[in-house]
């Protein structure tokens, strides 16, 4: 019962902190564009991940440090698990983030949200396969509320025209998040969460920096303006350092909690960053927004509480 307590806390902090990510790299980005006028909106997921998962990982990696816990840290990677964690670190940053902006570029923003959003369902559906974690009837109807609720406050008018590509590359995306849950939750068998995603940042950050600056370089952006846009916005620096404990906190609540409940309460975040643009941005929210939110927050509880009653 602690266990699972501490879980929905962790998940729910997860939650939490991921919104103000948002609210605060959403600050910071718009200091960034000022500074550098990026000619491709879909540059900003890849650029935008990048940034964030280097702040990310440097923050982990202090905090892991002040812990006098770093002379154990590489050791744990000679192990399978910690193979699996690689993979996951792989799949969910430089190759999702990759194929997200794709998504962006040859769908648009609005169908690359629609088809993304339903990672977590993806992510049940293969933890009930390759996990055997246990999947209740409330659950599958709370993780499909969620990821609609998702859709509704996030969506946008489409601004590109739609191919196959785009949806394929959108399809793919999904499933790299999805499979990274997967296969750190099976990792965190063997190895501590702060761990996990301490790893995680390090190899997503660094391989997300190199494909951003390629991708940079091939549009003919000076690399020079970028870093001094990003060294100028202090906020940015806060946002990932704020991203990295919500991916610890996250990956504690799946490992405690399990894939579904793990993302269901991650996914407040939604909730979270409505709440913070209403309270200190003067946003207006949209009838369908508040339909979003109240979706989120009813499959939460549905994910949260389901997994003893109900069918399989």
């Amino acid at each position: 019962m602690m266990r699972e307590a501490f879980g929905l806390i962790t998940g729910l902090g997860s939650g939490a902190l991921w919104g103000v990510n948002n609210f605060l790299f959403a600050i910071g980005y718009s200091v960034l564009i000022t500074a550098v006028p990026m000619p491709d909106f879909a540059l900003f997921p890849l650029v935008g991940a990048a940034v964030n998962d280097v702040f990310a990982a440097v923050a982990l990696l202090f905090w892991y440090g002040m812990r006098g816990r770093l002379s154990g840290f590489f050791p744990q990677w000679k192990q399978r698990q910690g193979r699996a964690i690689l993979a996951a670190a792989l799949l969910g940053g430089p190759v999702g983030q990759a194929c997200y902006a794709l998504g962006v570029i040859w769908a648009g923003p609005s169908y690359a949200l629609v088809i993304t959003a339903s990672y977590p369902i993806l992510g049940c559906l293969m933890a009930n396969i390759f996990l055997h974690q246990p999947m209740k009837r409330p659950m599958w109807l709370g993780t499909l509320f969620v990821a609609c609720g998702a859709v509704l406050v996030g969506y946008l008018p489409a601004q590109a025209e739609v191919s196959f590509w785009g949806i394929l590359a959108s399809v793919v995306a999904a499933c790299c998040w999805a499979m990274e849950i997967v296969l750190a939750t099976w990792g965190m068998q063997e190895i501590e969460p702060a761990a996990a995603i301490t790893l995680r940042e390090v190899i997503s950050g660094s391989v997300l920096t190199v494909l951003a600056a390629t991708v940079l370089v091939l549009n003919s952006i000076p690399m020079l303006p970028v870093l001094s846009g990003v060294a100028v916005s202090q906020v940015l620096w806060l946002a990932g350092a704020v991203a990295g404990f919500s991916y610890l906190l996250d990956y504690q609540a799946n490992h405690l909690l399990g894939c579904a409940r793990g993302m269901a309460t991650n996914a407040t975040y939604i909730i979270w960053g409505v709440a913070l643009n209403v309270l200190f941005a003067d946003a207006s929210i949209r009838s369908f927004e508040w339909l979003g939110c109240l979706l989120v927050f009813v499959g939460v509880l549905l994910v949260a509480y389901g997994f003893e009653g109900g069918e399989k």
